[in-house]
């Protein structure tokens, strides 16, 4: 393929959004990648870019349906009145369908996304993607688990329900970013912790309660910034005594007490030093939660990374740009959940895959373009076989065309969503009113399952004490506090409160993952200075909270923690 750019830029270029149209910066770095990708300069910002990705990812919006194939009613994330079939996931992975058989002859004078189009809309999808997974069937995004629900983004975990992005975890219950935890509850972005509860950007803990930003703490309440430390209150060292009594005298199944450690603690942040940026073992990287990381910037949730940018929920990023929800890869772009990948631009879903461009929902492939549903298929393209030099020569053909029709480079457009808005995981982390979104251009979901008016229990009437759960508690519909809606409880998470001492959630799953996404900075990077040093940083935290915080370069952190 014939290289876009030519050359590298010397400094950085100033560009506008023709999305947004707000400015954004292409570095001198950026134009080297693009060159080696060959291809062309953004042309919208990376937040939009992200956007538009996020647009094609239905995490927790789950339909009752039936399946296309054999008529029995399945869960899925795709609508009842999708275009495509869709089949339950066994069905999915049988032998008794052929994904070739939706092939066709590519058509030069037509779009290629207008092709694609086509193909997306006549080979079956799976309902959600459940891999090599165990009774987790209202789960999706999930991988190597056993006996979750409603978990959206896990992998190899057990026993845990109502969580985002839960990863090597067991018996934990409505949590958002775990990672190697252990009955924790109402925890944010918090890892190789136990028994911790309603504690965020936490590490090594255990038995504790309400901590923030605490390492290898034990028996600790309502704490900011403690690093091992046992039997701390609100960062004041107790005894064993008095930490014992505090539990006695504010039990945390009452609301009231809960809230008194919460508000304790948030007035405890704003006096002492706060971190600007949580990572460790890095070098040269800007962003959020990123760990052992090398030249990685402008990415959020990254356990390990060199040489990329604009990263986003990524378990290994190495040379790579734009990138979603996605577990390891290798020199891709504008991509949204890879697997074990290298050599990918433009695609989603594809798992143990290399050399693959715009293509949906592919396993184990190598050397294919525009294809949807393949499995250990070689040297395709719009699900059509070619032998490798009748690909290779197509290849540069079909590039061409999608330069013509400005579409080689950038990701799908929005018109190939399946989903609206408010069904797409855009929606979490960009929150956009139906208006605004339709404003935009995106689509809308009228009809997102939920019922209301038919609770059969006040929440006031449900057992007070934990001790007091029972199973038929199972039998009971709830009304959210919040939003009105239905809810119902599960058996393991009922055994799960009463074991911890905790009081009922009076919110559903979702007003409750809403609550906690709004506890986490936004990814978008603002410039500000240490507030002990004056040495300029970069950090998530929004301009009105660096008001509030006193917020510390990571040198200085760690100098005054340490």
């Amino acid at each position: 393929m014939e290289n876009e750019t030519k050359t590298h830029s010397a400094s950085s270029v100033s560009t506008t959004c023709q999305n947004c149209k707000q400015e954004f910066t292409i570095e001198p770095d950026d134009f080297g990648f693009y060159e080696k990708m060959r291809v062309p300069t953004p042309e919208k910002c990376p937040q939009c870019r992200q956007q538009l990705r996020m647009l094609f990812r239905n995490f927790k919006t789950l339909y009752k349906r039936p399946s296309d194939k054999s008529g029995k009613m399945i869960v899925s994330v795709f609508n009842p009145d999708a275009p495509f079939p869709v089949y339950d996931v066994s069905e999915w992975w049988e032998d008794d369908w052929d994904p070739m058989a939706y092939g066709f002859e590519i058509n030069w004078d037509e779009p290629f996304s207008q092709q694609f189009e086509k193909l997306l809309n006549t080979v079956p999808r799976m309902s959600v993607v459940n891999i090599q997974c165990e009774n987790s069937n209202y789960s999706n995004q999930i991988n190597e688990s056993k006996n979750c629900y409603l978990i959206f983004g896990g992998l190899n975990d057990e026993d845990c329900s109502y969580g985002h992005i839960v990863w090597n975890s067991r018996d934990c219950v409505d949590n958002l970013y775990a990672f190697k935890c252990e009955y924790c509850y109402e925890c944010i972005d918090c890892l190789d912790s136990s028994k911790l509860l309603y504690s965020q950007e936490c590490e090594a803990c255990v038995d504790s309660i309400g901590l923030f930003d605490c390492k290898g703490c034990m028996n600790c309440i309502g704490c900011v910034g403690l690093i091992n430390k046992s039997y701390c209150i609100f960062n004041e060292q107790k005894n064993r005594e008095d930490y014992n009594k505090f539990l006695q005298d504010n039990p945390i199944n009452k609301k009231e007490n809960l809230e008194k450690i919460l508000t304790a603690r948030e007035s405890l942040r704003r006096k002492v030093p706060q971190r600007s940026f949580f990572g460790f073992r890095n070098n040269n990287v800007s962003g959020n939660h990123i760990y052992n990381a090398h030249n990685v910037h402008y990415s959020f949730d990254i356990k390990s990374g060199e040489d990329s940018k604009y990263c986003f929920t990524v378990r290994k990023a190495m040379d790579s740009y734009d990138i979603s929800f996605t577990g390891d890869l290798s020199e891709c772009y504008e991509c949204l959940t890879m697997v074990n990948c290298n050599r990918v631009i433009g695609s989603h879903n594809i798992w143990e895959s290399n050399d693959v461009y715009y293509s949906d929902n592919c396993y184990n492939c190598n050397d294919i373009f525009g294809c949807c549903g393949l499995r250990k298929k070689s040297y395709c393209i719009f699900n059509k076989q070619y032998t490798r030099e009748e690909y290779g020569k197509i290849l540069v053909r079909l590039t061409e065309l999608m330069k013509k029709g400005n579409e080689w480079g950038y990701f799908f457009p929005k018109e190939l969503s399946s989903f609206g808005y408010n069904e797409s995981i855009a929606n979490e982390y960009m929150p956009l009113e139906k208006i605004a979104a339709l404003a935009q251009g995106f689509k809308w979901q009228n009809n997102i399952p939920s019922t209301s008016g038919q609770e059969t229990i006040n929440f006031s009437n449900l057992p007070q004490n934990p001790k007091d759960y029972s199973d038929d508690l199972i039998k009971e519909i709830l009304a959210c506090q919040k939003c009105g809606k239905n809810y119902k409880l599960i058996q393991r998470e009922i055994a799960f409160y009463k074991r911890i001492g905790l009081k009922i959630p009076e919110r559903c799953f979702n007003c409750r993952h809403e609550d906690r996404m709004k506890k986490r900075n936004p990814r978008v990077l603002w410039d500000t200075t240490c507030f002990k040093c004056d040495s300029h940083i970069k950090t998530s935290y929004k301009p009105a909270d660096q008001k509030i915080y006193k917020l510390y370069c990571e040198k200085c952190y760690q100098q005054e923690v340490y």
